[in-house]
């Protein structure tokens, strides 16, 4: 199993939008595919940056679930391209996130 985790810092004055848009959106589009499962969006605690220019930055990790590395490389060829672009036509650069992939390990 395969958790692909995007941590997003957020602009503190975008942080709204950005949950109504992730729960009202991204989650309905990558559901409405199935490839992808178990979608949850956590707050980082503790993290949040303060930058001089911007204000304050909160931190979110959506997380996704998948069965191999491969069905998260189509997912993201098909889906997550479009999404990521949709996320910077609303947010522009004032929501910056990086991905990580995760392997689950079962003992």
């Amino acid at each position: 199993m395969i958790v692909y985790n995007t941590t997003y810092h957020v602009d503190e004055a975008d942080e709204e939008l950005f949950l109504n848009w992730i729960h009202e959106y991204f989650i309905p589009e990558v559901n409405k595919d199935g490839t992808l499962k178990n979608p949850r969006v956590l707050k980082v605690l503790g993290h949040h940056h303060d930058d001089d220019e911007d204000g304050h930055c909160m931190s979110y990790a959506v997380q996704l679930e998948a069965e191999d590395t491969a069905t998260l490389h189509r997912w993201y060829q098909k889906q997550g391209v479009t999404l990521n672009r949709e996320l910077l036509l609303v947010f522009r650069q004032r929501v910056l996130g990086f991905p990580t992939m995760m392997e689950v390990v079962e003992r």
